[in-house]
């Protein structure tokens, strides 16, 4: 058996020594890769005999000791660096290790353990693979805290040394020298993700090195992102975790305790072995006043500690046991003494099968019972309730079918009448809380404030086309099972105590408890606000105060484009004696929007702003909404000034754990920057200009002012610095080139219209004679163009078949049999111009069909994969699976394109089939990323649950 050691060094005369006379009587042959050293360390290297290679030090690790490994001839191979050396206690026993190692391990953990070399103390210690078997393929990746690798595997196959038998001293991380050596590690870290490699491979050592360096900001980011990936196949991949238990443990707001709750739950998942990470669980659940689960961690952290023996470092020592024990003590007299709470979860619906299977998830993380009213579906809900139901047992579960009686407050009665919790939780079927495993905590800590009788939560309505914010809001949606607790009211229906002539005591959750609601979507609006205005009328019809509902008649005239009751309504409603907590403001702002669609002056809407500032002057949203009336007037100095108030108050309002007033300005963000952009443009300001156009479309790429602003700084030619600017903005937005063509022409700027257009798209491009004509014109052209294809797809029609341009018309000729194939052979880009209307709209057949076309818009085989391959991704997106599958199972398996991206979308198209198995096999040959990580989780867990 021969044994070679390997090492990189530059300047280590003062180490170098120490370590090899801790090998020199174990192993055969010695080896340095020198990168660069004017001391003696090569001179001291060669007296023991060791060889010496040469390599210019180019900022990366992983290159020298890849030609250390290179000039090896041992059966294995010992790497070390200059500072680390094996113990005296255990350096005779290496070979003895190595001879009788099992043939089936490639390479040996050594137990290591960093001392500070300017005070001697033990820092800490860890397992990490220092010994392996000579083995053809073996390589380091990473520039620097590089791994090594077998060909492009991860290294496999580690067998632990005890450290008894084996450990290894390392001094090179002494507080003297850390700082040095942590800017030069985030340096290199930094150079290598801006050349292409992924930062998830640094995120541990980005975590560590920021901490070193005192950027705690960072340094918790990186940690974050490490934990969220899970758990990594390295050793010691616990740093993260425990530097962020670190930080939580150190605050004590409800929502900090409620992260550290989490943070350690995931931590026991991730890592069950360690017993100081039960230790950490336990005592975040005793915080929550969840005694009798604290006490269950405990008890698992005290059982593993006895007989610890894992790779990751375990950070209890002996002299906490005793304070430990007495802790547990402590937590069974709680648990005896105070008894779980109890929650219901509990919603109404009536065909809520696109929403119910979330509700029902998303509550399971916190209900001890559910009850669903369900008033009359006639879709899948049922089913979904029966299959959730059949498939949790344990979760008690009340499913009343009732018929529905125009009357929300009648249907949650009823299930308050089923509900048996101390804590009643009400949602909708389309309201979903965030973090939903943190409610329990917040009302566990809620166990001993009697008083408490009711909790607005903070709620943001989302837009569920693109995730939008429109706007922040607080609701009443957790109340205690009080005696005559119930609802009122046939719509916006509210919570009283019946017998109580006084208000019930509520409080304000913080943003832990934050719901998103998608309820009020684009394309759900106006069907909720036509049902919802009949219902008013009838609660007006039965004796119901107008004034009650001006607020909510407002929202919905306004949703039906009935803009001048909405403002009507609106204004009624901010001088009625009923104002909702928290969203006093919200009837201001939407008079601001009624009057904007209903052009009145600027004099008028800034009255209305002006009244919004008075009352809110803490809210960001009517400095805005002033500021924007104003740069439509020109007034661009003054709105300047408003916009940065509004930017100052809003970083104030999102610092607020428990914001007291809703806030809309969310939706107008991309508003602001642009209107802003224009300010400073006309301020002369060109670069803080571009700044601002480039923010307000990174919040939404088709903020056509910001666009329009940006061209104007460039003069409306196709520059290089705008062309890459927005290649920025949209590297991520498929297909965008065609929209902005679109936008451009529309708005006279025909270089650029040219530009995004391409040779085929030029008949769209025309010099305006008539700018008003042209503008509008263009406008309405970009909305219908794309569902004329499509009609034109379905029908055809000769006369409006005229109508699109020259290379769409052929695609609808040659689909109806009217053009032969050389009209549309190699002219792929028109053919997808609109295929995202054609999978959205177009019936099957016509989908079917027009995915046919794909091999002959091809130019060759090559270019046939590539398009195969972004058109199944198009319909995957499309919710098109079975189309997708098709298509990525037409892509030979010797192709270019069958790489690990592929796998994972063909794994996707799998799992969404309910074909676990099959997608597991994609999923393991895939890119290992957050994303595939995640499906191999939810196969997991439907294989096991026996889907």
């Amino acid at each position: 058996m021969k044994i070679s050691a390997v090492y990189i060094a530059k300047n280590e005369a003062h180490n170098i020594a120490r370590s090899l006379e801790s090998i020199k009587e174990a192993v055969d042959e010695l080896i340095l890769v020198d990168t660069g050293s004017a001391d003696d360390t090569v001179k001291i290297f060669q007296s023991y005999g060791g060889q010496v290679f040469y390599r210019q030090w180019d900022e990366d690790f992983s290159a020298p000791r890849n030609l250390a490994l290179s000039k090896a001839t041992g059966d294995w191979i010992i790497i070390l660096d200059a500072d680390e050396s094996f113990s005296e206690a255990t350096r005779k026993n290496i070979r003895g290790v190595l001879a009788s190692c099992s043939p089936s391990a490639k390479g040996l953990l050594i137990n290591m353990v960093n001392y500070d070399r300017d005070t001697g103390e033990a820092l800490d210690e860890f397992y990490a693979l220092r010994i392996v078997r000579n083995l053809a393929g073996l390589n380091y990746k990473g520039v620097v805290h590089e791994q090594l690798y077998i060909g492009e595997d991860s290294f496999y196959d580690s067998q632990r040394v005890a450290k008894e038998l084996l450990t290894i001293d390392h001094t090179g991380y002494t507080a003297s020298i850390s700082k040095e050596k942590n800017q030069r590690n985030l340096r290199l870290m930094q150079a290598a993700i801006a050349g292409g490699e992924p930062e998830e491979r640094y995120y541990t050592s980005l975590y560590e090195s920021y901490t070193a360096l005192g950027d705690t900001e960072k340094a918790l980011h990186y940690a974050r992102l490490d934990v969220e990936r899970g758990r990594q196949p390295i050793t010691y991949a616990s740093r993260s975790y425990r530097g962020l238990m670190r930080y939580y443990a150190r605050t004590d707001t409800m929502e900090k305790k409620l992260l550290r709750c989490k943070l350690t739950a995931q931590a026991v998942k991730d890592f069950p072995e360690l017993p100081d990470f039960h230790a950490e669980h336990s005592e975040s659940l005793y915080q929550l006043g969840r005694y009798r689960e604290a006490k269950s961690e405990i008890d698992m952290a005290l059982s593993l500690y006895k007989n610890y023996d894992g790779m990751e470092p375990c950070l209890l020592t002996s002299e906490m046991i005793p304070i430990m024990k007495r802790r547990q003590e402590e937590m069974n007299v709680m648990a005896e003494q105070n008894r779980d709470i109890k929650i219901s979860a509990c919603v109404i619906v009536k065909n809520e099968e696109r929403n119910i299977g979330g509700w029902l998830e998303n509550v399971r993380a916190f209900a001890d019972e559910i009850i669903i009213n369900d008033t009359g579906s006639e879709d899948g809900t049922k089913n979904i309730i029966t299959k959730f139901s059949e498939e949790n047992p344990d979760l008690d579960m009340v499913l009343v079918e009732s018929v529905w009686q125009d009357d929300f407050a009648f249907a949650k009665n009823q299930c308050i009448d089923e509900a048996t919790g101390d804590w009643i939780v009400f949602t909708d079927a389309d309201e979903l809380f965030v973090e939903p495993e943190f409610v329990k905590g917040y009302l566990y800590n809620l166990r001993n404030d009697k008083e408490v009788q009711a909790l607005f939560v903070p709620m943001a309505n989302i837009e569920a086309s693109d995730g939008s914010v429109i706007n922040y809001f607080n609701a009443l949606r957790i109340f205690r099972r009080l005696e005559g607790i119930h609802y009122e009211g046939r719509i916006h229906e509210s919570l009283a105590l019946a017998g109580r002539e006084t208000e019930m005591v509520t409080h304000l959750a913080d943003k832990s408890l934050l719901i998103h609601h998608t309820g009020y979507s684009r394309d759900i609006s106006p069907q909720k606000a036509q049902r919802n205005l009949r219902l008013m009328e009838l609660d007006i019809a039965a004796g119901q105060d107008i004034r009650k509902l001006y607020r909510y008649l407002a929202e919905c005239c306004y949703m039906l484009k009935n803009y001048q009751s909405a403002l009507d309504n609106a204004l009624l409603a901010t001088q009625s004696p009923y104002q909702p907590i928290g969203q006093q403001g919200d009837m201001y702002w939407l008079a601001l929007n009624a009057m904007e669609k209903l052009a009145y002056s600027h004099e008028d809407r800034l009255a209305i702003a002006d009244n919004g500032i008075r009352l809110f002057p803490e809210l960001p949203d009517f400095y805005a909404r002033r500021g924007m009336i104003l740069t439509e007037a020109g007034a661009y100095g003054e709105a300047s000034s408003l916009f940065q108030q509004s930017l100052e108050r809003l970083e104030t309002y999102n610092r607020q754990d428990t914001p007291t007033e809703s806030s809309n300005i969310a939706s107008v963000m991309h508003e602001l920057y642009a209107d802003l952009g224009s300010c400073l443009f006309n301020a002369g300001e060109k670069a803080a200009a571009e700044a601002m156009y480039r923010t307000a479309l990174n919040i939404n790429p088709w903020t056509e002012k910001a666009l329009c602003g940006w061209g104007d700084i460039y003069d409306g030619r196709p520059e290089r610095e705008l062309l890459e600017g927005l290649r920025a903005v949209y590297q991520t937005v498929p297909d965008y080139e065609p929209l902005l063509q679109t936008i451009f022409a529309a708005n006279g700027f025909v270089e650029l219209a040219e530009y995004f257009g391409g040779e085929n798209q030029q008949a769209l491009i025309r010099v305006k004679s008539y700018p008003w004509i042209y503008n509008r014109a263009m406008k309405e052209l970009a909305v219908i163009l794309p569902y004329l294809y499509v009609c034109l797809l379905e029908h055809y029609d000769e006369e409006f078949a005229k109508m699109v341009p020259r290379g769409l018309g052929n695609m609808v000729k040659y689909f109806h049999g009217l053009a032969d194939e050389n009209a549309i052979k190699g002219h792929y880009e028109e053919y997808k111009t609109f295929i995202r209307e054609v999978f959205a709209i177009a019936t099957p057949d016509t989908v079917s069909k027009y995915i046919d076309m794909l091999p002959l818009v091809s130019a060759s085989d090559a270019e046939l994969e590539q398009h195969l391959i972004e058109v199944a991704g198009m319909l995957l997106k499309a919710d098109k699976t079975e189309l997708a599958l098709e298509l990525y199972n037409q892509i030979p398996a010797d192709s270019v394109q069958v790489n690990k991206e592929f796998w994972q979308r063909v794994g996707i198209c799998f799992y969404n089939l309910g074909q676990y198995q099959a997608a597991m096999e994609c999923l393991e040959r895939a890119q290992q990323d957050k994303r595939t990580l995640s499906y191999r989780t939810w196969c997991r867990e439907a294989m096991e649950n026996g889907n």
